[in-house]
């Protein structure tokens, strides 16, 4: 517990001196606009930074700073799977360790996804879940809560019904309580949470469904390349590759030791909640590519059960000899490379990758945002509005500038995103602008929304004497609508 206190403090030192990525802005704008879903995911997100920025201000740590303590409810809720549940008090640290090294938990706990919030809930579920199996079957009251929040963080947690539904199936401790109301109580705390989700859509035309399709397969620019294999290579460099080799020998023990019979009840439940998950989303990638960060919740239960599988290997302790030091070794390796280059860049990257270089994208962001309230100080101050051509640049300079006015996105058709449902054209009317363009090809669609467009230098962002961003700036006069 301690250690996980330790590197949450660690984290949110580190969250603070990060400029927010573009999606932690456009969330952020969600969170100015409360309601009961959105387009892409539920209400979780908007909630958890609202309160955030209501207790620490609308600053990056605000934005961040639930996703941080969520972070240590993780690690301390795998602490206890286990030590506890799984009787392997001596690998409590190094799984605290693991998840805290590992790539994809180590971002998902400074930066505030998603992923971040749904994994507090995911892994409360299947800590009460445990606590059920001691005979104590109300527990399915906090399953059921755990897993409604997890799913109004994000639509994945769907597959957490589906796997609540086979551990009630698959672990026989578990299949008894069905005879009492307790499981039934907590399946349906759970599907409530969709109550919302559901009426939201069925209001504004179902587009979170649309938006799901398109991921799922529906756009065809998604099944380019080698979806399956781009997957396998994600999950080996988010996980870190020793960690990820150490996982799947966790699942497949587990799986052996229940085919053989010798499974304990704790196992088998933490199978069943996360091999599944990696197993879903390994199919659909022969169809449809699959982000990296999509899996991640399957590593919830399968780090506690490489735990098991380490310890096997030395039994006396250890930390599973070599290969779990190694694992932890290369985890940490990576992570503190990453966090390096996003907090103080060594790394040159040569002009041809500078967009390899990842950590900049969250930087450069507040120098754009006094550059454009300069802008449009200049241009006359009050009744200048900003806008820009994406959403991500729109959440971005509203959050950078003083007042944090949001700014308007102009697109050439429906925006497929929240700013669809902001529709603030008709209030800038007759106004003028400063248009931010990241690309040449979108002037195009933008230009004929305003009387005369006068170019202003390009605002470029360089890292080690290296082009990572350039923005085109234009004083927009007579906004059309």
């Amino acid at each position: 517990m301690l250690a996980a206190a330790v590197l949450a403090l660690v984290r949110l030192w580190v969250a603070g001196r990060l400029n927010l990525a573009e999606d932690e802005a456009y969330y952020w704008e969600w969170s100015r606009s409360l309601d009961w879903s959105y387009y892409d995911q539920g209400p979780g997100l908007a909630l958890a930074i609202r309160l955030g920025t209501w207790l620490l201000g609308p600053t990056e740590l605000g934005v961040r700073l639930l996703g941080v303590v969520g972070g240590f409810g993780v690690s301390a809720a795998a602490a206890w799977i286990t030590a506890d549940a799984l009787d392997l008090p001596g690998m409590a640290l190094w799984v605290v360790l693991a998840f805290n090294g590992c790539l994809i938990f180590a971002v998902g706990g400074v930066l505030m996804m998603h992923d971040s919030l749904m994994a507090v809930g995911w892994i409360g579920a299947l800590a009460c879940g445990l606590k059920a199996l001691r005979g104590s079957p109300r527990w399915w009251i906090g399953v059921g809560l755990a897993a409604g929040w997890a799913l109004l963080s994000k639509y994945t947690a769907v597959l957490l019904d589906g796997c609540l539904v086979l551990g009630l199936v698959a672990v026989p401790e578990l299949r008894r309580q069905c005879r009492t109301p307790w499981p039934w109580i907590g399946l349906l705390i759970a599907a409530l949470a969709g109550v919302p989700l559901l009426g939201w859509n069925a209001a504004h035309g179902w587009p979170s469904l649309r938006h799901i399709g398109s991921l799922a397969g529906g756009d065809a620019h998604r099944r380019r390349g080698v979806p399956w294999l781009e997957l396998l290579g994600s999950q080996a460099a988010l996980v870190t590759p020793v960690l990820w080799f150490a996982c799947l020998a966790g699942w497949a023990r587990a799986a052996l030791r229940w085919r053989a019979g010798r499974d304990t009840p704790a196992e088998r439940w933490l199978l069943v909640t996360s091999l599944p998950v990696a197993l879903f989303f390994q199919a659909l990638s022969f169809h449809s590519r699959v982000e990296g960060n999509w899996p991640a919740v399957a590593y919830l239960g399968a780090l506690p059960l490489a735990a098991g599988w380490l310890n096997e290997r030395s039994p006396r302790g250890g930390w599973g000899g070599r290969l779990g030091v190694w694992s932890l070794g290369v985890a940490w390796a990576m992570t503190i490379l990453v966090f390096t280059q996003a907090l103080v860049p060594f790394l040159p990257f040569p002009q041809r990758f500078a967009k390899a270089d990842v950590p900049a994208r969250l930087a450069g962001w507040a120098d754009l945002g006094r550059r454009v309230a300069q802008e449009r100080a200049a241009l006359g101050g009050a009744g200048v509005f900003t806008a820009a051509t994406t959403y991500q640049n729109a959440a971005e300079l509203a959050f950078y500038q003083p007042g944090q006015p949001r700014s308007l996105l102009l697109s050439a058709g429906l925006p497929g995103n929240e700013y669809r449902f902001w529709n603030d054209a008709p209030l800038h009317v007759g106004q003028d602008a400063v248009l931010v363009v990241g690309q040449d090809w979108e002037e195009q669609g933008v230009s004929a929304r305003f009387r005369a467009l006068e170019p202003l230098p390009d605002w470029v962002f360089r890292r080690n004497g290296i082009e990572v961003r350039r923005m085109h700036l234009w004083r927009a006069y007579g906004f059309k609508g």
